[in-house]
């Protein structure tokens, strides 16, 4: 019976030796637990698989590549790649896929599309879809529906005004909805009713009246005047 157990420690001992060792050339066993870094992985470059050589081995990786080294062996591996803008997506707009090409072309974003560029290329993307500012609002001034004119016309906002470029169109909003003064009273006379054309007119007001233009129109405001007096 001794004799019997002691075979059996010797078969396992050698059944062990077999099943663990590496596999051949140095690299994981097949049924290893997946630790070891893939060589089909393109972000990952093998210097060595055999970890006695990698100690005698010098050699650097290139940034941001990172160095690995183990039971697998030893050399260097990239980052995630980045994932592309879908170039399908409706609010990305690219300007170049080569990157190299990219460090040469001088354009810019139309606000609110922000610049991306990278492995991918460059261009810009809009940050999402936004609700059309309503034209009926007398704060809203379009001056093109046309997304593709908005690109081509140079304009710019009064101050205080936040300009708009989307699906919608490209135009003004005034920060807060304007209130328009009410026209046929004592202290406010209109020369216009069309804010384009207000841009157009030299208007003088005399004092103590003061210029107003905005969404509603262009003309002249006095003061307020106390209850029950006429002007």
């Amino acid at each position: 019976m001794r004799v019997y157990a002691l075979l059996f420690l010797a078969a396992s001992s050698i059944v062990g030796q077999l099943g663990c060792g590496p596999s051949p050339g140095g690299g994981p066993s097949p049924g290893g637990g997946g630790s070891c870094p893939d060589p089909a992985d393109p972000g990952v470059r093998y210097v060595s698989h055999d970890p006695e050589e990698c100690t005698l081995i010098d050699f650097a990786c290139s940034p941001p590549e990172e160095y690995f080294g183990g039971e697998c062996g030893c050399g260097c591996i990239g980052p995630e790649p980045a994932s592309c803008p879908d170039p399908a997506d409706p609010g990305v707009r690219y300007v170049s896929h080569d990157p190299v090409e990219c460090t040469l072309i001088d354009f810019a974003c139309s606000p609110p599309e922000e610049y991306f560029g990278g492995e991918c290329g460059c261009g810009c993307i809009d940050p999402g879809p936004q609700a059309c500012p309503d034209p009926s609002d007398p704060g809203v001034r379009y001056v093109s529906d046309d997304i593709e004119q908005c690109h081509l016309i140079d304009f710019i906002c009064a101050e205080g005004q936040t300009l708009f470029y989307n699906d919608c169109g490209c135009g003004c909003i005034s920060p807060e909805p304007v209130v328009c003064p009410e026209p046929g009273t004592t202290n406010v006379v209109y020369v216009s009713h069309d804010p384009e054309e207000c841009t157009l007119l030299d208007v003088a007001c005399s004092p103590p009246e003061r210029l107003f233009t905005n969404a509603c129109g262009c003309g002249c405001i006095g003061p307020e005047l106390p209850v029950g007096h006429a002007r």
